[in-house]
C-alpha cells in the first residue's frame, strides 16, 4: 500500500460535455475484486459506463448510461475444471440502460486528498488517489468497499497528451480491497483482496470495438498472492503486451519482449457454444535483470456477457475466476507461490453486421 499518490484526482472527471456531432463517448470507472472468504472464491466487477454515439460512427447513435455488476464464486480448493456455473452478469442489456443525465459526476477539492465521486442511480464510486471506495446496490449485490493501491496506475497512454490530442486516455491500478458485499440472504467479508482497476476513455470517431478486437481481442490476466501482484494485458493480434508488477515493495512496469503467455487447456461452453481457454502459462521477464516469474493459471469458474451498443456488431466478453501458482526466480533464489487468486479476461468480436455492402 502507499501513503500518498501523485496521481490527480480530476483524471476522474468525466467527459460528456464534450460530446457532438462529430464525437462518440466511452468511458468507464471500473474495479475488479479477486478475493476469498472462508471455502468461496469469488470475482466482482462493478463500473459505471457513459456511451454516446453518432450517426455513420461505430456505436448506436443516442446517449446512455449504465451500471455493471459481474459476479461469479467457486469453492475454495474446488478442481481446476469449468463446468456449467452460474452467475450474475448485469448491465449492457439495453433494458439495463439509462439516461445518463442521472449520474452526478462531483468534486471534492477541499478534501485531502482531493476527490471525485461518480453517483449513479445505484452505486457511488469515490477517487481520491491513493484510496477509492464503492459503495450501494446493483444486480442484487450490495458493496461496500475500500481500495487502497500499491502503486501509481500505469499508463497505456502517454499522459502528456490530453483528449484534443489523442482520442484514447487509459489506465490500470492495482490495490488491495477490504469492506464487504451483500447477496441474498448471506455476506462476503472482503479481506486483502485483490482489486484491478480500469479508466478508459474514448473521445472521438476511431474507436470501433468490433474492428479493433478481432481475432484475439484483448486479453486481462491478473495473479496476487505472498507479496506478489501482477496485472497483465495483452493484444495478440498486435503482438502487443503490458504488465504491471509488484512484489515485496518494488513495482515494475513491463513491456514488449518482458512477457509472454500461452493457451494450455480449453474447454468448450455449453451455453455460448464456444471453445475457450480454461488454463495458461505466463512468463513475466522484470527490467534489468530484476528476476522473472511464471504463472500458471486454471479457471474454476466463468461468466460472460456481450456489448450489445455497437453499430458493426457485438463483442464478448468472458471472465474467468482462477487459481494458480507462481515460481518467482531472482539472482540464484527460487520461491514457489502455491495459492495465488487469479483472474482472466477476454474482450473479442463475437459478431459482425452483414448487410450485403460487401458483394463484388
Amino acid at each position: 500500500m502507499i501513503e500518498r499518490s501523485d496521481f490527480p484526482a480530476s483524471e476522474y472527471l468525466d467527459h460528456r460535455a464534450r460530446v457532438g456531432g462529430e464525437k462518440q463517448l466511452w468511458e468507464n470507472n471500473g474495479w475488479s475484486i479477486r478475493g476469498r472468504d472462508g471455502d468461496t472464491d469469488y470475482l466482482f466487477w462493478s463500473s459505471p459506463y457513459l456511451v454516446h454515439g453518432v450517426a455513420g460512427a461505430s456505436y448506436r447513435p443516442g446517449s446512455f448510461a449504465l451500471d455493471q455488476t459481474l459476479f461469479v464464486e467457486a469453492p475454495a480448493g474446488a478442481e481446476a475444471e469449468l463446468g456449467d456455473n452460474d452467475f450474475i452478469a448485469i448491465g449492457w442489456d439495453a433494458r439495463d440502460q439509462y439516461d445518463w443525465s442521472q449520474v452526478a459526476v462531483t468534486a471534492e477539492t477541499d478534501a485531502a486528498p482531493d476527490a471525485v465521486i461518480w453517483t449513479t442511480p445505484h452505486r457511488s464510486y469515490r477517487a481520491a488517489p491513493p484510496t477509492f471506495g464503492i459503495t450501494g446496490t446493483h444486480a442484487g449485490v450490495e458493496a461496500d468497499l475500500r481500495i487502497d493501491l500499491d502503486a501509481e496506475p500505469m499508463w497505456f497512454t502517454d499522459p502528456a497528451e490530453g483528449l484534443d490530442v489523442r482520442a484514447n486516455r487509459w489506465w490500470i491500478a492495482s490495490g488491495s480491497a477490504s469492506g464487504a458485499l451483500v447477496l441474498p440472504g448471506r455476506r462476503v467479508a472482503v479481506r486483502d483482496a485483490h482489486a484491478v482497476h480500469e479508466r478508459h476513455i474514448h473521445l472521438g470517431l476511431v474507436h470501433d470495438p468490433v474492428r479493433l478486437l478481432a481475432g484475439g481481442g484483448v486479453c486481462w490476466y491478473t495473479a496476487s498472492g505472498d507479496g506478489l501482484s501482477v496485472a497483465l494485458l495483452a493484444r495478440p493480434s498486435l503482438g502487443s503486451a503490458w504488465a504491471q508488477v509488484t512484489l515485496g515493495d518494488r513495482t515494475w512496469d513491463v513491456t514488449g519482449d518482458g512477457l509472454s503467455l500461452r493457451t494450455t487447456r480449453t474447454w468448450h461452453d455449453p451455453q455460448t457454444n464456444m471453445l475457450v481457454a480454461q488454463a495458461w502459462e505466463v512468463v513475466v521477464d522484470l527490467p534489468d535483470g530484476a528476476g522473472t516469474i511464471e504463472l500458471a493459471l486454471q479457471a474454476t469458474a466463468r461468466a460472460y456477457y456481450t456489448w450489445d451498443f455497437l453499430a458493426e456488431g457485438q463483442t464478448m466478453l468472458y471472465w474467468w475466476l482462477c487459481t494458480g501458482t507462481a515460481d518467482v526466480r531472482q539472482g540464484g533464489a527460487r520461491r514457489r507461490i502455491p495459492d495465488l487468486l487469479a483472474e482472466a479476461h477476454l474482450n473479442r468480436t463475437f459478431s459482425v453486421r452483414h448487410d450485403g455492402s460487401r458483394r463484388g
